[in-house]
């Protein structure tokens, strides 16, 4: 049996750091300051049409998952995978308002860069307004829709962008 050829191949992977250090890698440690590190930044809010003038006019204005700000929108996106068009509202400026249109929501599968869409009818609640300044927006949402495949109602998690007071 020849032993040459086989210790050069482990001499080989050794040195070419396979199975490397079992050492594990390790940042430094962090020092304790007493303090959080900063909030990021939020985006500045982009105003739909008139709802600045309207928001200043005592209004209740929505801030939706892209900082758009808009009075009773006719769309809005929610979340990362789903936009609402089409919407109609009752009780627009009251402590509840409830809105009903379509729902389209990305399905990620395989990946969302593979996906499809679905559309399906959907209701939306808003709630909680809050006075930020001069200005009110609602705080809170839920949105309900049918899945198109099983009928089922879904509830994904929605949400508001309140601008900081």
């Amino acid at each position: 049996m020849r032993r040459g050829p086989a210790c050069a191949v482990v001499v080989c992977l050794a040195l070419a750091g396979c199975g490397g250090d079992s050492k594990p890698a390790t940042t430094p440690p962090v020092k304790a300051s007493g303090t959080a590190p900063p909030e990021p930044t939020p985006p500045a809010l982009a105003y739909a049409g008139r709802a600045r003038e309207a928001l200043q006019g005592g209004a209740i204005g929505v801030a939706d998952f892209t900082y758009r700000v808009a009075i009773a929108p006719s769309a809005m996106n929610v979340n990362r995978e789903q936009r609402l068009s089409k919407l109609r509202w009752s009780g627009w400026g009251s402590a509840r308002a409830a809105g009903r249109g379509e729902v389209r929501t990305l399905i990620c599968e395989p990946t969302c860069a593979q996906g499809t869409y679905e559309d399906a009818r959907a209701e939306i609640v808003l709630s909680a307004p809050k006075r930020c300044d001069e200005r009110r927006f609602y705080t809170r949402s839920t949105m309900t829709y049918a899945d198109p495949d099983t009928g089922k109602t879904r509830a994904p998690a929605t949400y508001l962008r309140t601008p900081p007071c």
